[in-house]
């Protein structure tokens, strides 16, 4: 059943945004929040920030984790890579280009990669938007 919204006013519009159940009709949600952003551009109704679902949220926390953690792990690469050598937070031991070069660029690459891996998954979805 499809609901006609264009001829809803400022408040009954408001009033479905505030009580529709977003997880059980996301496609209602996305007609009610156009219909208002259709008024915005009107000049009828002042500027409605857009509400996010559940899974939204969720998935936008996810993106800004994933996106931090790129950044730590690239930022501990670039130090070690200036440092010449990775600290081991277990205080086993330290990888030196100079002494264990393999375990060294093994380590580097490790962070790299992950820093990419990350950075690729948030990207993916902040260009989705």
């Amino acid at each position: 059943m499809d609901i006609d919204y264009t001829k809803y006013t400022k408040a009954e519009l408001e009033d479905c945004l505030e009580n529709i159940d977003r997880e059980k009709y996301p496609e209602r949600l996305q007609l009610i929040q156009e219909q208002l952003e259709l008024s915005i551009e009107n000049g009828d109704i002042k500027v409605i920030q857009k509400v996010r679902t559940k899974k939204e949220d969720k998935e936008f926390k996810w993106a800004c984790s994933n996106l931090f953690l790129a950044l730590i792990f690239a930022l501990l690469a670039y130090t070690g890579l200036s440092k010449g050598s990775i600290g081991n937070a277990a205080k086993i031991g330290n990888y030196s280009l100079e002494e264990s070069p393999f375990e060294f660029w093994f380590v580097v690459c490790l962070l790299f990669t992950f820093s990419i891996f990350k950075f690729y998954k948030s990207l993916k979805y902040f260009l989705k938007k």
